[in-house]
């Protein structure tokens, strides 16, 4: 009996024991269970996929992100080995067999074929008690927006640099734009580094376009004021309601619209600077006097105030029209144009150095193809058809004019013809110039210019007759030549 007692109780601890042995495996299963799905659970919960190898390098499990990274099925992978997938080009790279191989974590880029998504791979070695490996992970994560955000930061970092070149290319040019060798600009630039280390008012007369500002910018550049503000103000341009306020500034509340706090003029804000009072002849009457003041006192009031500010400010004056003229049609005050006729600087028009327009044409070209991103040149003839040319609107004119031809040509040598049709536009031909007798042969140019003065007759007298009365000559003549040359003709008034 006692005998039987300790089998049954040995076989009692044996059920013990192997129950514990059971249990612990089944936790172990359990683990490894629960750390396949926690693995599994947080990809899709980070949007990365996971996929699970085992020691032989065959795939047990993906998640869902897997799938909808890869565009591959669970049915399609699962139960393969890897080696087997990149062999049939499922994707271009893997990092499972070189994890199995070298025993510790894996870092590559691949590419999934079926959607050319760039991924980015990480495979993970799990052990078992005996340092062997048991499984991979590996976790894909999806680099392809972040690739394409590169890229475009690199093409904008290469966008950047161009346009920073193109800016260094305009500001050289920008720099130089005061060009020239003619006797009279060299005299203008004589006339600027003199004035230029000074505080003289300056005033800059020249017709439309001639480049006054340009010579004011210059003054300022080269002075000793070159670091502090330089404020432009286009006379013509800004209401005369608003002028006062805008150069003098105004205290709070001085007038409707005006701000709730004190606001600056722009005599203010150009202290210690320049100022450019541009078209200074269009200033109305009633503010030449204020004017006047603070080129007598430096000082001002604001619009609605009392308090006299002291300024230190530089004036620079330019204008298209004779201030003189204007002193004597009670147009302008006399004492401010003398105040103002300090140091005067008479600007020449293009017409009148036609030598340099080569050079300044070729700065232009540069600038233009620069922004435009052209490469672009003249032939000797275009050149030669620019210097034919009048100008009424000087260089700015030109300026416009080459960046016409910039933008229009479809040729990288600008020539004459396209230059002449740019320039004349509409007219059929351009106005004879004595330049281009050479060209043309002296016969062609008596045809010319006597078809210049017949149409001009006809269109300022209207008849043969007048015509023929205003040049000295016969009606029959006026009518033959007209004729010959295919100039129209109109009956006598009144008939």
């Amino acid at each position: 009996m006692s005998k039987n007692q300790d089998l049954i109780k040995d076989l009692r601890e044996e059920n013990l024991n192997l129950k514990k042995e059971i249990d612990e495996i089944n936790r172990e299963l359990q683990h490894i269970k629960d750390e396949k799905m926690t693995a599994l659970v947080l990809g899709d919960a980070i949007d990365d996929g996971i996929i699970i190898v085992d020691a032989n390098g065959v795939v047990t499990q993906i998640n869902q992100c897997y799938t909808e990274l890869t565009e591959i099925t669970e049915e399609e992978i699962v139960g393969k080995p890897i080696q087997e997938l990149l062999d049939k080009k499922y994707f271009s790279d893997a990092v499972s067999h070189e994890v199995l191989k070298k025993k510790q974590k894996v870092s590559a880029m691949s590419t999934i074929y079926r959607n050319n998504k760039k991924v980015l791979l990480v495979g993970i070695p799990f052990f078992d008690e005996n340092n062997s490996i048991v499984k991979v992970i590996t976790v894909l994560r999806n680099m392809t927006e972040l690739i394409r955000l590169k890229e475009d930061l690199e093409n904008a970092e290469q966008k950047k640099r161009r346009y920073e070149e193109k800016l260094n290319s305009l500001k050289r040019v920008s720099e130089n734009a005061f060009i020239g060798n003619d006797p009279s600009i060299l005299r203008v630039k004589d006339l600027i580094s003199h004035v230029a280390q000074t505080d003289a008012t300056v005033l800059i007369t020249g017709e439309t376009g001639s480049g006054k500002e340009v010579v004011a910018r210059e003054i300022f550049k080269q002075s000793k004021r070159k670091d502090a503000p330089y404020i432009k103000v286009n006379c013509s341009a800004i209401p005369e309601n608003l002028l006062e306020s805008e150069l003098f500034g105004y205290v709070k509340g001085a007038f409707t619209g005006a701000d709730k706090k004190d606001k600056k003029g722009l005599f203010e804000i150009a202290d210690k600077g320049t100022i450019l009072l541009d078209e200074i002849s269009e200033m109305p009457l009633k503010l030449q006097t204020k004017i006047l003041r603070v080129l007598q006192e430096r000082e001002l009031t604001r619009v609605g105030g009392t308090e006299i500010i002291k300024i230190d400010t530089r004036v620079i004056a330019s204008t298209n029209k004779s201030l003189e003229e204007m002193v004597n049609q009670n147009l302008f005050r006399a004492d401010l144009y003398y105040r103002l006729n300090v140091f005067p600087i008479r600007l020449p028009s293009l017409r009148d150095r036609l030598q340099d327009i080569p050079e300044i044409a070729s700065a232009f070209l540069t600038k233009f193809n620069s922004i435009y991103d052209k490469n672009k040149s003249f032939s000797n003839d275009a050149l030669r058809a620019l210097m034919e040319y009048e100008w009424p609107g000087n260089v700015r004119e030109l300026e416009n004019i080459i960046e016409r031809m910039v933008i229009i040509s479809s040729n990288t040598i600008l020539e004459r013809e396209g230059v002449e049709r740019i320039i004349y536009m509409g007219d059929k031909k351009p106005p004879l110039n004595p330049m281009n007798v050479g060209n043309i042969g002296i016969k062609k140019a008596v045809q010319e210019y006597e078809r210049m003065i017949i149409e001009t007759a006809l269109k300022e007298y209207g008849t043969s007759y007048e015509a023929a009365r205003v040049l000295k000559t016969t009606q029959p003549t006026i009518v033959r030549k007209a004729q010959a040359l295919g100039i129209p003709l109109r009956k006598k008034r009144g008939t």
